[in-house]
C-alpha cells in the first residue's frame, strides 16, 4: 500500500527562486561557476582597489533579498 502525501500551500513556488535557477545555469560544463570554490590567484590590483572603496560605503553593507526569481521580484 503507498501513501499519497499532499504538499501544503505553503510552500507552493518554493521552486522557483534565483537559486535554483543558478544552479541550473551552472551546470552547463561551458559555464565557470565564480560564485564557488576557493580560488589559488589573488585578484588583480584594479579589483582589491575598487572594493576596497565600496567596502567603506554603510549603505552596501546588506545581504541580497531571498527567494527572488531571475525575472525580478
Amino acid at each position: 500500500m503507498s501513501l499519497k502525501f499532499k504538499n501544503s500551500k505553503r510552500i507552493e513556488g518554493l521552486d522557483r527562486n534565483v537559486w535554483i535557477e543558478f544552479t541550473k545555469l551552472a551546470a552547463d560544463p561551458s559555464v565557470v561557476n565564480l560564485g564557488q570554490g576557493l580560488p589559488d590567484i589573488s585578484p588583480p590590483s584594479y579589483v582589491k582597489e575598487e572594493l576596497s572603496k565600496v567596502a567603506l560605503i554603510d549603505s552596501l553593507n546588506q545581504y541580497t533579498r531571498g527567494f527572488v526569481s531571475a525575472s525580478g521580484p
